[in-house]
């Protein structure tokens, strides 16, 4: 079995890859900030921002394949924090690219549908980026440093959301929240994207692993939805108060950074190369409720132990 080594595996995608490939894979992960073990695999403290960290975590796992899922994501705090964002983002992936080709290790760099304008949407892989904020140019900047240091790379772009392994809701979990608490849910009416459920990316994934894909692809839902549409299909999935859901501008709420209004992605390349569709947004969000309703979040958390690691 081969091994990978995931790294952010205490956040939402990387828990989730780890808890959805261990059947198939052998499985180590890192964390930084939130130290975590987990049933069934290995969990190591990395600091991307210390390449000797990086270098050593690759030389003790010896992985066949890298998945890099961490990344400093808060789009707000990178605009305050550049520096921060690109030491993580940028010199975090250059190094970990770098000892992942030392080691002869495919790497998977997860990025983002940000690294848009959005000016047009339903972009496909060959459309030219125009990062509109920080975090956008850092998470460009890590491809960059992904197809420069990494021969054997395979880079995603995406959305992600799901059920998360940490008490840190995602956006769906943000939402049923709030309609399950009788809270109004603003949401926006002005920002499109295509979002997929974590576990189909983690199946697609492993499809695309399996083929030994190399290069760019966009992984995300066939079809695109406003943010408000997708709190509304959240809503009506769940059988909540649709009155608790609420449009709102993205302009109106005060955002330290700008965000592109449209950053839906075209997948047809993966779909074409897969021979599959992707889900729609509407199947994501029916199969995020059958996994509530078949234990699946129960499952997740129950790998979980917190506090004491290897």
């Amino acid at each position: 079995m081969e091994r990978v080594l995931i790294t952010g595996v205490s956040g939402l995608l990387g828990s989730n890859l780890a808890f959805n490939l261990s059947d198939r894979f052998e499985v180590a992960g890192t964390y930084h900030s939130n130290p975590m073990r987990f049933n069934g695999y290995e969990c190591f403290p990395m600091d991307l921002k210390r390449a000797d960290e990086t270098w050593s975590i690759i030389r003790r796992v010896k992985p066949q394949m890298v998945i890099h899922c961490a990344a400093q994501t808060g789009v707000d705090y990178c605009e305050e924090q550049p520096e921060d964002a690109f030491r993580v983002n940028v010199e975090g992936t250059e190094s970990l690219a770098k000892a992942a080709a030392h080691a002869g290790s495919k790497f998977v760099y997860i990025s983002t549908d940000s690294i848009f304008d959005g000016e047009t949407g339903g972009y496909r892989e060959d459309a030219k980026p125009r990062p509109v904020n920080v975090y956008a140019e850092s998470k460009l900047l890590g491809e960059r440093a992904t197809q420069s240091y990494a021969e054997d790379h395979l880079i995603i772009r995406t959305n992600i959301y799901g059920w998360n392994v940490r008490p840190k809701l995602s956006l769906a979990e943000w939402i049923l929240d709030g309609l399950e608490n009788g809270r109004q849910v603003p949401a926006f009416w002005d920002i499109y994207f295509s979002p997929i459920l974590v576990n189909d990316l983690a199946e697609v994934l492993a499809e695309m692993v399996a083929a030994d894909l190399t290069g760019i692809y966009h992984v995300a839902a066939a079809d695109r939805c406003t943010k408000f549409d997708f709190a509304r299909m959240v809503c009506q999935t769940f059988e909540k108060d649709p009155e608790l859901v609420c449009s709102a501008g993205s302009e109106e709420v005060g955002l330290k950074a700008l965000r592109p209004k449209d950053t839906s992605l075209d997948v047809t390349k993966v779909s074409k190369v897969l021979g599959k569709s992707m889900p729609t947004v509407s199947d994501g969000i029916r199969r995020f409720r059958l996994l509530k309703e078949n234990g699946y979040v129960d499952r997740l958390r129950a790998t979980l132990t917190q506090g004491e690691v290897n």
